[in-house]
């Protein structure tokens, strides 16, 4: 192959391309990283509904059974106003005021967990009716943190995509500029070819042939980069995850998504070599 007689200049090439993939590729798995963190949220989460002050304990139960009923809460707990004031005992931010409230101010209140497979939009739906319930003097739910949280994503997504459509623009220029320069540099050799009979389709066939195994090195060498910058941030991502009560760490990517990552390189830089090589291209060894 061509590119095997310059391996200094096709490793810059191959590096060049790797940083190419790697940027979208590392915004990607971040908003992988933080839909899972808005899954584990909503997993782990739970809405408290302050019972009505009017209800009296058989009310009371006949809620706490609807609420179990319902096909996207995986458990209903009641908790009495004595259990609410040892939960804010523990509570260090709270406890400096248990002292200023009585267990007569604080209402019963139903501590609701969520199902896993409960989206968002179904939490949504179920804090709205739960909001107009008379028997429900107050619903707690942070709609604001998750909605943030969305937006992130979001907008991470948003990103990646920008930036992977940009990137790869950038892949087509500077393969494309590789192939010319190495048909300009072994023009010789192409004419050679030419006499001893091979077309032009079988000459092409091996520029096709390079881009393809630079999209497969640029594609390995994106997956590394990836690696250690995950490993490099793993503990400064828990330690800010720790902070907002989730157990959650950051991973890289599987084996599936990894050779996705890969043929996707591949496909890329091979579509880059073939729209270089045009006929026009080609003509310029004869020149």
């Amino acid at each position: 192959m061509p590119w095997k007689k310059n391996p200094f200049k096709s490793l810059m090439t191959v590096l060049t391309l790797s940083i190419c993939f790697y940027v979208p590729l590392f915004l990607w798995t971040l908003w992988l990283n933080y839909d899972e963190l808005k899954q584990s949220w909503q997993n782990q989460g739970t809405i408290a509904l302050f019972i009505d002050s009017s209800l009296d304990l058989k009310e009371t139960g006949i809620l706490l059974q609807e609420l179990k009923d319902s096909e996207i809460i995986a458990s209903a707990t009641l908790l009495t106003e004595g259990q609410i004031t040892e939960q804010l005992k523990n509570d260090e931010q709270l406890s400096q005021f248990i002292e200023l409230i009585s267990d007569h101010d604080l209402p019963s209140q139903i501590s609701v967990k969520i199902h896993e497979s409960a989206s968002i939009e179904e939490i949504e739906l179920f804090v709205s009716e739960s909001e107009i319930n008379p028997q429900i003097e107050y619903v707690s739910y942070d709609a604001q943190w998750i909605n943030q949280l969305k937006t992130l994503t979001n907008t991470l997504l948003q990103m990646a995509r920008v930036s992977a459509l940009m990137f790869i623009l950038i892949i087509m220029v500077i393969l494309g500029n590789t192939i010319a320069n190495e048909v300009t540099d072994h023009k010789a050799e192409l004419r050679l070819l030419e006499l001893m009979g091979a077309t032009w389709f079988q000459v092409r066939r091996s520029f096709l042939y390079m881009g393809s195994f630079l999209g497969i090195y640029a594609g390995i060498l994106a997956v590394l980069f990836l690696s250690v910058g995950f490993w490099w941030l793993e503990d400064s991502f828990k330690e800010l995850m720790n902070k907002f009560g989730i157990d959650i760490s950051l991973h890289g990517l599987d084996y599936i998504q990894i050779g996705s990552v890969i043929l996707v390189s591949i496909v890329v830089t091979w579509l880059a070599a073939r729209m270089t090589l045009t006929s026009q291209t080609l003509s310029q060894v004869n020149d």
